[in-house]
Protein backbone atom coordinates (compact mmCIF):
# COMPACT_ATOMS: atom_id res chain seq x y z
CA UNK A 1 0.00 0.00 0.00
CA UNK A 2 1.63 3.24 -1.11
CA UNK A 3 0.24 6.77 -0.87
CA UNK A 4 2.83 8.70 -2.92
CA UNK A 5 2.40 8.56 -6.69
CA UNK A 6 6.07 8.33 -7.64
CA UNK A 7 6.88 5.64 -5.07
CA UNK A 8 3.85 3.60 -6.14
CA UNK A 9 4.97 3.83 -9.80
CA UNK A 10 8.49 2.74 -8.86
CA UNK A 11 7.13 -0.20 -6.85
CA UNK A 12 5.01 -1.39 -9.77
CA UNK A 13 7.93 -1.02 -12.19
CA UNK A 14 10.29 -2.85 -9.84
CA UNK A 15 7.95 -5.82 -9.46
CA UNK A 16 7.34 -5.95 -13.23
CA UNK A 17 11.08 -5.92 -13.97
CA UNK A 18 11.59 -8.83 -11.56
CA UNK A 19 8.87 -10.86 -13.23
CA UNK A 20 6.39 -10.73 -10.36
CA UNK A 21 2.95 -10.34 -11.88
CA UNK A 22 1.00 -11.42 -8.79
CA UNK A 23 1.94 -8.66 -6.36
CA UNK A 24 -1.01 -6.97 -4.68
CA UNK A 25 -0.05 -3.30 -4.83
CA UNK A 26 -2.59 -0.71 -3.71
CA UNK A 27 -2.47 3.03 -4.35
CA UNK A 28 -3.81 4.94 -1.37
CA UNK A 29 -3.69 5.18 2.42
CA UNK A 30 -2.98 2.13 4.56
CA UNK A 31 -5.66 3.45 6.94
CA UNK A 32 -8.35 3.36 4.26
CA UNK A 33 -11.02 0.84 5.32
CA UNK A 34 -11.74 -0.26 1.75
CA UNK A 35 -8.08 -1.08 1.11
CA UNK A 36 -7.73 -2.80 4.50
CA UNK A 37 -10.69 -5.06 3.71
CA UNK A 38 -9.05 -6.08 0.44
CA UNK A 39 -5.77 -6.80 2.25
CA UNK A 40 -7.47 -8.85 4.97
CA UNK A 41 -9.14 -11.03 2.35
CA UNK A 42 -5.66 -12.15 1.29
CA UNK A 43 -5.00 -13.42 4.86
CA UNK A 44 -1.43 -12.04 5.15
CA UNK A 45 0.80 -13.79 7.69
CA UNK A 46 3.83 -11.47 7.62
CA UNK A 47 4.00 -7.72 8.15
CA UNK A 48 7.15 -5.82 7.20
CA UNK A 49 7.20 -2.03 7.30
CA UNK A 50 9.24 1.13 7.47
CA UNK A 51 6.54 3.69 8.34
CA UNK A 52 6.90 7.41 7.56
CA UNK A 53 8.72 9.16 10.40
CA UNK A 54 7.08 12.18 11.98
CA UNK A 55 8.39 15.56 10.90
CA UNK A 56 5.31 17.64 11.74
CA UNK A 57 3.01 17.58 14.76
CA UNK A 58 0.09 16.72 12.52
CA UNK A 59 1.82 13.59 11.17
CA UNK A 60 0.60 10.18 12.32
CA UNK A 61 2.60 8.49 15.07
CA UNK A 62 4.84 5.70 13.79
CA UNK A 63 3.31 3.15 16.17
CA UNK A 64 -0.13 3.80 14.65
CA UNK A 65 1.19 2.28 11.43
CA UNK A 66 2.40 -0.73 13.39
CA UNK A 67 -1.00 -1.19 15.04
CA UNK A 68 -2.68 -0.83 11.64
CA UNK A 69 -0.38 -3.45 10.14
CA UNK A 70 -1.04 -5.89 12.98
CA UNK A 71 -4.78 -5.43 12.53
CA UNK A 72 -4.47 -6.75 8.96
CA UNK A 73 -2.49 -9.87 9.90
CA UNK A 74 -3.70 -13.34 10.75
CA UNK A 75 -3.55 -14.29 14.42
CA UNK A 76 -0.10 -15.56 15.40
CA UNK A 77 1.61 -13.85 12.45
CA UNK A 78 4.66 -11.65 12.89
CA UNK A 79 5.03 -7.94 12.19
CA UNK A 80 8.52 -6.46 11.82
CA UNK A 81 8.79 -2.66 11.88
CA UNK A 82 11.72 -0.26 11.97
CA UNK A 83 10.79 2.82 13.98
CA UNK A 84 12.52 5.74 15.75
CA UNK A 85 14.07 4.81 19.10
CA UNK A 86 11.82 7.42 20.71
CA UNK A 87 8.94 4.97 20.22
CA UNK A 88 10.72 2.49 22.49
CA UNK A 89 11.72 4.98 25.19
CA UNK A 90 8.37 6.64 25.95
CA UNK A 91 6.96 6.06 29.45
CA UNK A 92 4.05 7.33 31.54
CA UNK A 93 6.40 9.97 32.98
CA UNK A 94 6.57 11.83 29.68
CA UNK A 95 4.57 15.04 29.43
CA UNK A 96 3.10 13.89 26.11
CA UNK A 97 1.71 10.40 26.75
CA UNK A 98 0.69 9.71 23.13
CA UNK A 99 3.44 7.17 22.41
CA UNK A 100 3.10 5.59 25.85
CA UNK A 101 -0.62 5.04 25.24
CA UNK A 102 0.16 3.44 21.89
CA UNK A 103 2.63 1.11 23.61
CA UNK A 104 -0.12 0.13 26.04
CA UNK A 105 -2.53 -0.53 23.18
CA UNK A 106 0.05 -2.68 21.40
CA UNK A 107 0.60 -4.90 24.45
CA UNK A 108 -3.12 -5.20 25.11
CA UNK A 109 -3.65 -6.84 21.74
CA UNK A 110 -0.28 -8.20 20.64
CA UNK A 111 2.96 -9.72 21.97
CA UNK A 112 6.24 -7.80 21.89
CA UNK A 113 8.56 -10.61 20.79
CA UNK A 114 11.82 -8.75 20.24
CA UNK A 115 13.50 -5.35 19.83
CA UNK A 116 16.80 -4.77 18.03
CA UNK A 117 18.78 -1.53 18.49
CA UNK A 118 20.02 -0.42 15.06
CA UNK A 119 23.25 1.41 14.11
CA UNK A 120 23.08 5.16 14.79
CA UNK A 121 23.99 6.03 11.19
CA UNK A 122 21.82 3.40 9.51
CA UNK A 123 20.14 6.01 7.30
CA UNK A 124 23.28 8.01 6.58
CA UNK A 125 22.52 8.07 2.83
CA UNK A 126 19.01 9.47 3.28
CA UNK A 127 17.38 12.61 4.64
CA UNK A 128 16.50 10.70 7.81
CA UNK A 129 18.99 11.13 10.65
CA UNK A 130 16.95 9.21 13.19
CA UNK A 131 18.34 6.58 15.57
CA UNK A 132 16.13 3.54 15.09
CA UNK A 133 15.19 0.15 16.44
CA UNK A 134 13.37 -2.82 14.95
CA UNK A 135 10.32 -4.12 16.82
CA UNK A 136 8.91 -7.59 16.27
CA UNK A 137 5.32 -8.32 17.31
CA UNK A 138 3.19 -11.45 17.33
CA UNK A 139 -0.23 -10.43 16.05
CA UNK A 140 -3.48 -10.65 17.99
CA UNK A 141 -2.07 -12.49 21.00
CA UNK A 142 -2.10 -10.31 24.11
CA UNK A 143 1.32 -9.78 25.66
CA UNK A 144 1.45 -12.33 28.53
CA UNK A 145 2.28 -11.04 32.01
CA UNK A 146 5.90 -11.94 32.74
CA UNK A 147 6.71 -12.78 29.11
CA UNK A 148 10.41 -12.21 28.45
CA UNK A 149 10.98 -10.06 25.38
CA UNK A 150 14.26 -10.55 23.54
CA UNK A 151 16.41 -7.40 23.33
CA UNK A 152 19.56 -7.18 21.20
CA UNK A 153 22.19 -4.50 20.69
CA UNK A 154 22.79 -4.61 16.91
CA UNK A 155 24.73 -1.41 16.37
CA UNK A 156 28.14 -2.94 15.59
CA UNK A 157 27.28 -4.65 12.30
CA UNK A 158 30.77 -4.41 10.80
CA UNK A 159 29.78 -1.80 8.22
CA UNK A 160 32.06 1.18 7.68
CA UNK A 161 31.07 4.67 6.54
CA UNK A 162 32.82 6.24 3.59
CA UNK A 163 31.89 8.83 0.98
CA UNK A 164 29.52 6.43 -0.73
CA UNK A 165 27.79 5.58 2.57
CA UNK A 166 27.74 2.56 4.90
CA UNK A 167 28.91 -0.73 3.39
CA UNK A 168 30.56 -4.01 4.33
CA UNK A 169 33.99 -2.90 3.12
CA UNK A 170 35.82 -5.35 5.41
CA UNK A 171 33.62 -8.41 4.70
CA UNK A 172 32.54 -8.79 8.31
CA UNK A 173 28.76 -8.76 7.95
CA UNK A 174 28.14 -12.39 6.95
CA UNK A 175 29.76 -13.78 10.11
CA UNK A 176 28.11 -11.17 12.33
CA UNK A 177 24.73 -11.91 10.75
CA UNK A 178 25.07 -15.65 11.40
CA UNK A 179 25.85 -15.00 15.06
CA UNK A 180 22.96 -12.55 15.52
CA UNK A 181 20.38 -14.71 13.71
CA UNK A 182 21.45 -17.79 15.66
CA UNK A 183 21.24 -15.92 18.97
CA UNK A 184 17.74 -14.68 18.17
CA UNK A 185 16.44 -18.04 16.94
CA UNK A 186 17.70 -19.76 20.09
CA UNK A 187 16.84 -16.83 22.37
CA UNK A 188 20.45 -16.84 23.58
CA UNK A 189 21.58 -14.24 26.07
CA UNK A 190 24.99 -13.10 24.88
CA UNK A 191 27.03 -10.78 27.10
CA UNK A 192 26.94 -7.17 25.85
CA UNK A 193 24.68 -8.20 22.94
CA UNK A 194 21.36 -9.72 23.99
CA UNK A 195 19.13 -10.22 27.02
CA UNK A 196 15.57 -11.35 27.81
CA UNK A 197 13.43 -9.17 30.05
CA UNK A 198 9.74 -8.96 31.02
CA UNK A 199 8.50 -5.46 30.18
CA UNK A 200 5.37 -3.34 30.29
CA UNK A 201 4.39 -0.19 28.41
CA UNK A 202 6.06 1.85 31.15
CA UNK A 203 9.46 0.28 30.52
CA UNK A 204 12.02 1.24 27.91
CA UNK A 205 11.99 -1.22 25.03
CA UNK A 206 15.69 -1.32 24.16
CA UNK A 207 18.70 -3.46 24.98
CA UNK A 208 20.69 -0.49 26.27
CA UNK A 209 18.40 -0.25 29.29
CA UNK A 210 19.21 -3.78 30.46
CA UNK A 211 22.61 -4.87 29.18
CA UNK A 212 25.70 -4.46 31.39
CA UNK A 213 28.17 -1.74 30.44
CA UNK A 214 31.24 -2.93 28.56
CA UNK A 215 33.92 -0.91 30.35
CA UNK A 216 36.63 -2.27 28.04
CA UNK A 217 35.27 -0.01 25.32
CA UNK A 218 35.40 3.10 27.49
CA UNK A 219 38.57 5.17 27.39
CA UNK A 220 39.68 8.56 28.67
CA UNK A 221 39.80 11.37 26.13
Amino acid sequence: IEFQDHIYTMACSNMFIHGDGRSHLYKGSCFDDTIKKQVKKLKPNVGFLNPPYKSERSDEEELKYVLNNLDCLQKGSYCVAIVPMSCALATSQDRNKTIYNLKKELLEGHTLDAVFSMPDELFVNSKVGTVTCIMVFKAKEKHPVGYKTYFAYCKNDGFAKKRTGRADYNNRWQNIKKEWVSAYKNRDEVKYHSIKKPVTANDEWCAEAYLPTNYKKISRI
